[in-house]
């Protein structure tokens, strides 16, 4: 008997729109469905410019795993639920993923219309992984960029993750905050995102713990008093009291360092203490909260800023020179608050080995056809200098690159706007990797993915390859991101049939 929970798990792979299987009906009433296709899932654009942070891959291989691991029958029943057509069902019911998953991994640095994702597959198991990967990266693409934005703006003051009660439902809040560990945020508030990626979660007290206690001071400082007493020796020995909830410099403050002081917590406590500032001037209050607590003689206590923050605000509060240890970030980061969609797209560029690519009025628009990977090249200095999108090598007609010879980087778009590298002058590295190859899993790959700390810090490594000018929050210098000549070649041949045709 078929358990309706299962499909929490399936219901991922199905969770398409409902085009993907009517044109999944036409391919197999076609005899198509073995042709083998080839799609690549990437962004056209930034909120500001420059890079993205790539997160999601582990969630999308885990798609096919999914999909290879749900016995025939157990297909057989969910297909049947959301599918009239009975020949559609026991075809998708008896298929499994038997292609090859190419992508960048978390934690990498990607610039638009890079291919994040290339899945090489027959074509129907391709595209009805369509929905599917796109919620995924979407998401998370956009929150790992946030958190980059954000951490980067904060440094090095550290950024802590808290925004789950904003999420947009249960999955947005648990892989939303993994994504923003992989794009810098030091901790989190999450305690599924914990259990699941084995990131540990970390939290303090609200407005209404203090609220539970009375009105007023003598209840704030029972509150402190209980929290203190309770958590003081825990494994998560973590001792912030929020200080806001009647008045921060009056009461706030002063009650916080006298539950301090009746607790014997000092500058010889052995986990971390200090306030939680949530409201008010926030560059104000901190500096008058130092002064007390230094004052005090616990120099050692940490402030925390919290309140609706964002990268702009907290620039602000950098340059007014706000005494803080630690942002909170919420919603800024859980949804992406300025720019929540994110819009990656997953097209088609290939159909059995035939190149394929899609014309607009809009240049923005206009796909680059062929299987491709992608290529980050260094300077002498070791510095990132270019990305290359190149045609995956069929050792007959090698690129430049591989053959360590003089590289021309150029702008597509601007022919006389190029660059030389000379040979020996640049090293290079290639961004795309193997993840999935004939339906079976690279574990050795796959598990790099496991460890989020370990993909944080890849991101982290990553971002000191570029420059400071390329890192900046607001018009970022323009990082090249070429065609390889090939490549160049093949798009402008398919665009020149096209017009060919448009004038015959």
């Amino acid at each position: 008997m078929i358990k309706e929970n299962i499909l929490t798990e399936f219901a991922k792979v199905i969770n398409s729109d409902r085009y993907q299987y009517t044109e999944s009906d036409v391919f197999l009433m076609e005899g198509m469905e073995n042709k083998e296709a080839v799609f690549d899932m990437y962004f056209r654009k930034t909120e500001d410019g420059g890079f993205a942070v790539v997160s999601g891959i582990q969630e999308v291989i885990n798609l096919i795993k999914i999909l290879n691991n749900t016995s025939e029958e157990e297909k057989k029943y969910y297909f049947s639920q959301i599918i009239e057509e009975e020949h559609l069902v026991s075809f998708l019911s008896k298929m499994t993923f038997t292609g090859d998953l190419y992508a960048m991994r978390d934690g990498e640095i990607v610039y638009p219309n890079e291919p994040v994702i290339t899945i090489k597959a027959p074509l129907i198991q391709a595209k009805i992984l369509e929905t599917p990967i796109l919620n995924i990266m979407n998401m998370q693409l956009a929150i790992a960029t946030k958190a980059s934005r954000i951490t980067r703006a904060a440094h090095p003051i550290p950024v802590s993750s808290f925004g789950s009660r904003r999420a947009h439902g249960f999955d947005s809040a648990v892989a939303g905050t993994k994504a923003s560990i992989i794009g810098g945020c030091v901790s989190h508030s999450n305690l599924v995102t914990e259990y699941k990626y084995n990131v540990p979660s970390v939290g303090t007290m609200s407005h209404s713990f203090i609220q539970t206690f009375g009105v007023g001071k003598e209840a704030e400082i029972k509150a402190f008093n209980a929290f203190i007493k309770h958590r003081q020796n825990r494994k998560q020995n973590s001792l912030i009291l929020l200080i806001d909830t009647y008045n921060t410099i009056e009461i706030g403050i002063l009650n916080a360092i006298k539950a301090f002081k009746e607790n014997n917590i000092d500058d010889s406590y052995n986990g971390i203490y200090g306030v939680r500032i949530d409201s008010g001037d926030l560059a104000y209050l901190s500096k008058k909260c130092r002064t007390i607590l230094d004052n005090a003689g616990l120099k050692k206590a940490k402030i925390f800023l919290t309140n609706s923050l964002n990268e702009s605000l907290i620039k602000s509060l950098k340059e007014q020179e706000a005494s803080v240890d630690l942002f909170g970030v919420g919603d800024a980061i859980a949804v992406s608050k300025s720019n929540p969609c994110f819009g990656g797209v997953y097209k088609i560029v290939e159909i059995d080995k035939e190149p394929v690519i899609k014309l607009s009025e809009d240049v923005i628009k206009i796909s680059n056809p062929g299987f491709k990977e992608v290529y980050r090249i260094f300077d002498h200095n070791h510095e990132a200098y270019a990305d290359l999108i190149t045609l995956v090598n069929n050792d007959e007609d090698k690129d430049t690159l591989l053959d360590h010879e003089d590289l021309i980087i150029r702008d597509e778009k601007y022919e006389f706007k190029n660059s030389t590298l000379k040979k020996e002058t640049y090293t290079f590295k290639k961004l795309t990797k193997t993840f999935v190859k004939n339906g079976i899993v690279n574990e050795n790959e796959y598990s790099l993915l496991l460890d989020i700390f370990s993909s944080r810090k890849y991101y982290l490594e990553s971002l000191n390859d570029f420059s400071r000018e390329r890192k900046r929050l607001e018009n970022p210098h323009k990082y090249k991101v070429d065609l390889s000549k090939d490549l160049l070649k093949l798009k402008y041949s398919l665009i020149k049939k096209i017009k060919q045709e448009i004038k015959n």
